[in-house]
């Protein structure tokens, strides 16, 4: 469902009255109706989680092509999840929407909105059962694999159709899933898994992840996605943490994934096949992380990501550094205030500087800050501030073209997040 500027003021008022005043007296009403059923109406109304998430975000790019994309979008998310029934049933469903407070016509292309429309969708709707502690969920739903994920740096996240199982067993956690269809971030519907890669056919992704962690200091996983006649992509990381004190730890890490096209590889066309090598440090002291790392890449193509965020350590707020024959650094640092007595603010800076390109491709730096203060610091005497979360990002990208020319990017971002969750018995 689109909006336009002219309906949205419309709808915000409604969907926010609606949710502030009709919606508790309504649940009451039904969890009263319910009150022989006790079970039910704990877990319908007493401990189901509400969710409502307001989100504001500011983007404004400038770069040398000319197209400088810009909107500033307002909206969020409002769940709903009851508790387990009878520790076997689970309902939820969550409805998301973003509209536009400033989006010039001629500035298409943010990722914020539909063109400069807004749009709401039902982002989520699921019901889940529970044997043990494993989880089988079906319908609309979040999906959080490395490969496949909700890629949540716009308005709204991605979500998928389908059906997926969960669990535990030791120290291993399993992933295992039949994906239908998927709603991009920028998308008010949902279309076919293989329609979202670009390609006009009817498939199903198959999709499976394991996550071994026998202490908190050792983690490995890998995870696969197979989608008939379209690709099969494969990753696998792991890491080693030592602590010798509290504040001194070092974590080493490395990862390695591997793509090509299968069947009729509709998408990429004959003979594709990619892959990417990293390894990255982070040392932290105190209140500082200090972070390397590097990635390279095959010399054939380049990687594909039609289903979420490129998990390579490269990846950056404008630019993933995933292009056949690719090499890139990435330095950086992390300062945590809260160490120093400013609670709530960690500032990080990063840069992924290419050391190699195929020929003829453009030579990239791209230049990171993100300043992140959270107002947990005044949970004690403004509780109802404690849930904000201020972000402000600058990234920088400087291209050394083949011709010898230069471009520069400049790509400016403040994002406000405010999330409020609550079970009925609190209202």
């Amino acid at each position: 469902m689109k909006f336009t500027h002219h309906n949205r003021g419309i709808f915000l008022v409604g969907a926010f009255t609606c949710a502030s005043f009709n919606g508790p007296a309504y649940s009451a009403d039904l969890a009263r109706d319910l009150a022989p059923e006790s079970e039910f109406r704990r877990a319908f109304y007493d401990d189901a989680t509400f969710t409502l998430h307001l989100r504001s975000y500011l983007l404004d790019r400038y770069d040398n092509a000319g197209t400088d994309p810009a909107a500033w979008a307002a909206g969020g998310w409002l769940g709903y999840q009851t508790d387990w029934i009878g520790d076997v049933l689970q309902f939820g469903a969550v409805g998301y929407t973003s509209l536009p407070v400033w989006a010039p016509a001629d500035r298409e292309g943010t990722l914020l909105l539909i063109g400069n429309e807004g749009f709401a969708v039902l982002g989520q709707a699921y019901v889940a059962l529970k044997f043990e502690e494993q989880v089988a969920t079906f319908y609309r739903q979040l999906v959080n694999q490395p490969e496949v994920n909700p890629q949540d740096n716009r308005m709204v996240p991605n979500t998928f159709e389908g059906a997926t199982l969960t669990g535990d067993l030791g120290p291993v956690s399993y992933y295992g899933g039949v994906l239908t269809a998927m709603k991009k971030r920028d998308a008010d519907k949902f279309v076919n898994i293989a329609e979202a890669a670009g390609v006009d056919q009817n498939e199903l992704m198959y999709l499976g992840g394991l996550v071994f962690a026998p202490n908190d200091n050792l983690v490995a996983r890998t995870s696969l996605y197979v989608v008939p006649n379209l690709l099969a992509s494969s990753y696998s990381d792991g890491g080693w943490t030592l602590a010798p004190s509290d504040d001194t730890k070092l974590k080493l890490s490395a990862q390695f994934m591997i793509q090509s096209g299968i069947g009729d590889e509709l998408l990429t066309g004959p003979g594709f096949e990619s892959w990417v090598g990293g390894l990255k440090g982070d040392f932290t002291y105190g209140p500082l992380t200090m972070t390397a790392g590097y990635t390279f890449n095959g010399e054939d193509d380049n990687w594909r990501s039609p289903y979420g965020s490129w998990p390579g350590y490269t990846s950056m707020i404008v630019k993933d550094f995933n292009r056949a024959e690719e090499q890139a650094v990435l330095l950086g640092a992390t300062f945590d205030f809260t160490k120093v007595g400013l609670e709530g603010l960690v500032f990080t800076a990063l840069a992924a500087i290419d050391t190699e390109v195929a020929p003829g491709l453009p030579m990239w730096n791209e230049y990171d800050f993100t300043a992140d203060y959270r107002f947990s610091a005044f949970e004690d005497q403004w509780n109802w501030l404690s849930p904000l979360w201020l972000r402000a990002r600058y990234a920088l990208v400087d291209s050394d073209n083949a011709d010898g020319s230069t471009d520069q990017l400049d790509d400016f971002r403040v994002i406000l997040n405010y999330d409020l969750q609550f079970n009925g018995k609190d209202i």
